[in-house]
């Protein structure tokens, strides 16, 4: 019998660390995700998407999230992919997280991004869920380099990836909604890698790496 897993391997993927549980977002995980999302995520007027999709009205945030959703595993090719990773704690979904690459056989290059529920900030739960994509990615992708960035004064994402051992890469300029902000770019390989002091496990990967075509 065809299931949904033998079609799309990517849904029984399955990070867990201490105190989270990162795997792929759902159909029926979106509306908890809008119900997340429309919860707050930042201060208003302090947004650190360059899309600003979180400000959208309620009734097209949910509309918007789930074409993101939607869209990315239509465009998952082996060229081009992202992992959206719902996270969950204590049983509720509180963000997401997402690892992508481009040209990954040649590159071995990935990169994140991520939100959180704004009532839970402030309790190490993003960087555990950076570093568990970070070490998907290096110990089990085979990646040799982490990219991410944020706006130049987004000092709460800037410290998760200095206390991962990030490092500095360069600076642009990049549309930010309708002004201009300058956005620092951070690098991580597995030699600065500052590794937390707990084992990531993994459920799915074999299944996932081939649908992928990782090797």
């Amino acid at each position: 019998m065809t299931t949904m897993s033998s079609i799309w391997p990517l849904f029984d993927l399955t990070l867990t660390t201490p105190r989270l549980e990162l795997r792929p977002i759902t159909d029926q995980d979106i509306p908890a995700a809008v119900d997340a999302a429309r919860s707050g995520i930042h201060e208003p007027g302090l947004n650190p998407f360059s899309t600003p999709w979180s400000e959208l009205p309620g009734d097209e945030l949910g509309s918007n999230m789930a074409r993101w959703y939607w869209r990315c595993r239509a465009d998952c090719t082996r060229e081009s992919w992202t992992l959206l990773l719902g996270i969950w704690h204590e049983g509720q979904f509180i963000g997401c997280q997402d690892v992508g690459a481009k040209e990954f056989a040649t590159l071995k290059t990935v990169t994140t991004g991520s939100w959180l529920k704004q009532s839970v900030h402030g309790h190490g739960l993003g960087r555990e869920m950076r570093a568990a994509v970070v070490l998907y990615a290096f110990d089990w992708l085979g990646a040799e380099a982490a990219g991410s960035e944020a706006a130049s004064w987004n000092n709460a994402s800037l410290s998760v990836s200095r206390s991962l051992g990030y490092e500095l890469n360069g600076t642009t300029r990049k549309s930010w909604g309708t002004e201009v902000q300058t956005v620092q770019h951070v690098r991580l390989t597995p030699q600065t890698f500052k590794r937390p002091d707990w084992e990531l496990q993994v459920d799915g990967h074999e299944a996932a790496a081939k649908f992928l075509k990782i090797t």
